[in-house]
């Protein structure tokens, strides 16, 4: 009876757990499940074929639920990059936005043009400080500064840039920004699709962002 009981509150937590969205829930879940169902195999059947496999699939889910209690867990940002994390790359992790930000290189220009029309790009820029203005036949197109990109359009299509951007040096001031290499960001697209998917949506929301309000300005 107590064999009985077990098993069947096993299976009702495997059950469960197929109703459960949030992934760590749901492996905590299904190791309870695992747990139940090995103690029953091992202790009552003394089926240590079944026992075996049970307890293989609580290692491999105990494992993945430190992986991504580790993946979540809140890490140490710089103050001066707190609030690129908090609001454009919000939906990253920390663990994720530190490996993203160790991927760049910190650069400042004081050269005239920064990104020429017309030209493939092989790097995406992110705007940490400064102004950079966004020209198409002597036209101003738009205004970065700040937590906008530069040149992500060219990443996400693969076709030339569309546009000019130069630096702002009305004020003598001098833009500062990371830049990735195109190659190392395609490479997560190719190697952890998830990750891609997030950055993918972030490059979208920038771009979704200046179109409106360059429809604004017209």
């Amino acid at each position: 009876m107590n064999e009985l009981i077990i098993i069947n509150i096993g299976y009702g937590c495997a059950f469960i757990a197929l109703a459960i969205k949030e992934v760590l829930w749901l492996r905590v879940i299904l190791t309870l499940s695992f747990i139940l169902r090995f103690f029953s195999s091992y202790t009552f059947s003394e089926n240590l074929n079944v026992a075996f496999w049970n307890f293989l699939f609580i290692a491999v889910n105990i494992f993945m639920i430190i992986k991504i209690l580790d993946e979540r867990r809140s890490r140490f940002i710089p103050h001066e990059i707190k609030d690129i994390k908090n609001t454009i790359f919000k939906n990253l992790t920390s663990k994720e936005f530190l490996y993203l930000w160790s991927l760049g290189k910190i650069k400042s220009s004081e050269k005239e043009l920064i990104v020429d029309e017309g030209i493939k790009q092989n790097k995406l820029m992110f705007i940490l400080s400064g102004k950079a203005l966004v020209k198409s036949n002597g036209k101003l197109l738009a205004i970065l500064e700040r937590g906008q990109f530069i040149a992500e359009m060219s990443l996400l299509t693969n076709e030339p840039t569309s546009a000019q951007v130069y630096v702002d040096n009305e004020n003598d001031e001098k833009v500062m920004y990371i830049e990735w290499n195109n190659n190392t960001l395609k490479r997560i697209e190719n190697t952890n699709n998830p990750f891609w998917k997030k950055l993918h949506y972030i490059l979208s929301s920038d771009i979704t962002k200046k179109l409106q309000l360059m429809n604004k300005s017209n």
